[in-house]
Formats: structure tokens, sequence, C-alpha cells
């Protein structure tokens, strides 16, 4: 029997009933009247079932971009629970609609949990972005560099949400963020260090490559990934063969990050390098390595790549 969303809104509030990820694709793209309903059916829903709920919806959309569970997130910002509020604040991590920048900001700034505070400022990171590329009105822009920089020097401030803020701002690429860059990275605590990379890569500028080279054989392989992303967020073909070196990572997310960072580069020898993982005989890495490829060449010709994965 075909599920309606009638249905599915229906059953969702029934435990008796496994929540299945196929049902819940009928919540993606939803009209504003159906989202009505939801909001009428979803605080019948109990506690541990909505959690269940949220998180597969952003399993969902993190497995297929086409999906809009935006709508729904949207309606739970606002929820009594803060895990919640938590998941429906990073399930916006993708969306570039300008309607939710001012609740994230909200929640990013009031929100009792810092879980959630840290949500938010994650999601904020998007526009961030798309102010950098002038994708986003400029006051919208400053208004979520001014937000993030208030929750950045609030005195108190739980170091996670601290942490990601730093990485969101960083965009902004400005000499006050650099001073708050610097600080994160000689601070002492390894995640604001962590953060503290990211946030260089993120603000795209070169300045920042003599420290990210320093940290490439750190001990630690979070910050060792850290640098490969770091690499190809800034996309100086000149590191291309460090990343080459930290394919060899004895870290897989090291390894894959350096691939897929190889890809955002580009370039002969960054080419060169992929095709040599794509036949490196480990599954995980010969996959990323021809996704690499592939958007490689893409990107050199957008009408009709030829790049054979076989």
């Amino acid at each position: 029997m075909t599920v309606t969303l009638k249905d599915l809104l229906l059953e969702m509030s029934d435990t008796e009933k496994p929540v299945k990820y196929s049902e819940l694709l009928l919540l993606s793209g939803l009209t504003p009247e159906e989202v009505v309903e939801f909001r009428v059916a979803w605080p019948a829903v109990p506690q541990d079932r909505n959690m269940e709920i949220m998180g597969k919806l952003i399993e969902l959309s993190e497995d297929n971009l086409e999906l809009d569970f935006s709508a729904i997130f949207m309606s739970c910002l606002e929820d009594k629970d803060p895990g919640v509020r938590e998941r429906a604040a990073k399930g916006l991590w993708d969306c570039d609609d300008r309607s939710v920048i001012r609740p994230l900001i909200g929640l990013m700034v009031d929100d009792p949990a810092s879980t959630v505070r840290a949500a938010a400022c994650m999601s904020l990171r998007r526009f961030a972005t798309l102010a950098r590329e002038g994708k986003l009105m400029s006051r919208d822009a400053q208004r979520i560099k001014d937000a993030l920089m208030a929750v950045i020097n609030r005195q108190g401030e739980d170091i996670e949400v601290r942490r990601r803020a730093i990485e969101a701002v960083a965009s902004f690429d400005v000499p006050e963020i650099d001073e708050i860059i610097r600080d994160a990275y000689h601070s002492g605590d390894i995640k604001l260090k962590q953060s503290s990379i990211y946030a260089m890569g993120q603000s795209g500028n070169t300045k920042w490559l003599p420290t990210i080279l320093d940290e490439m054989h750190h001990e630690l392989p979070e910050i060792r990934y850290e640098c490969a992303c770091a690499f190809g967020l800034i996309g100086e073909e000149a590191t291309v063969p460090h990343l080459i070196r930290l394919v060899q990572d004895t870290d897989a997310q090291v390894q894959l990050a350096s691939i897929q960072s190889l890809g955002e580069i580009g370039g002969p020898l960054a080419k060169q390098a992929l095709l040599r993982c794509a036949k490196l005989g480990d599954d995980t890495l010969e996959e990323a390595a021809k996704t690499a490829l592939k958007e490689l060449e893409f990107d050199d010709d957008p009408l009709g790549f030829r790049f054979d994965s076989q």
C-alpha cells in the first residue's frame, strides 16, 4: 500500500511502527499547507521518536543534496527539546535561503543550550561563505559577521560554540579576524587549534600557508586532517606535492581529505596523483579519487566530461 504524507504524519507518533527512510522522503519539498499539517502533528511525537526522525532526515539530506527538508528543520528550530533544536539547526548546513539567517542568529546568540548555539554557528558558516563570494546582501553579511564576533568575544562562552564561530567568521578575512585566528592557534587548546587551521583555510588567504605547512606533520591526525582540508580551501597549486605526501598518511580520514583537496585544486600534478590513487587497491580511496577526477574533468569540460571510471 502506498503511504501518503497524511499516513506518515499519523504514524510518526506511533512508536510501534518503525521509522522508514523511504517514507521520510515524503517530507522533502513540502508546500506551505503541508508544513502546517506537519506542525500540527509534530507535538504528538514522543521525544525519542522525534530525535530519531530528525537524525534520519539529516542523514538523507547529506546523502542526497536534491532532497529539501529545510521547511521541516525551520519548523523545529523553536522546539522545546534542545536536542531537536540542535538537529534542526544542523540540518540547515547547506541551506542558502536568507530567511533562515535571522532564526539561526537568534539561536546562536540566545539559546540556553550550548549544543544548539554551536550547531547554529556551523550552519551560519554557509552564509559567511556566500558573503565572501559576493552572493549575499551586504546587510545580511554584516549582521552575520557582527553576531559571530559578539559570540566569539562573549565572556564565558562555551569553547565549542566559540570555535565554531571562529570557523564561520574566518570567511570575512579582515585584520581583526586574523588576530582571533592567531589567538586560537596559540591558545594551547587542541580543539581551538583545529578550528584555527580550518579557519585559515576558510579565509582563502595564502598568508596562512607557512603555518599550515608547519602543522601538516603534527602527531595528531585531527590536526593533519585540518591541514589537508585547508590546502584544498586555499587552492594553491604549489601545495599539491604536500597533499600527495598526506595521501600516504597512516590515518584514513587524512588520506580522504587529501584526495578531496587534490580534486579541489586541480592541475596536471594533482590529476596524475589522483589517477595513481584510483589504482591503489583500496576501495574507499579509489572511489574518492574517481569522484575527484570526475569533478576535475567536469570543471575542464562541463558540457561533456570523459573520465572513464572503469
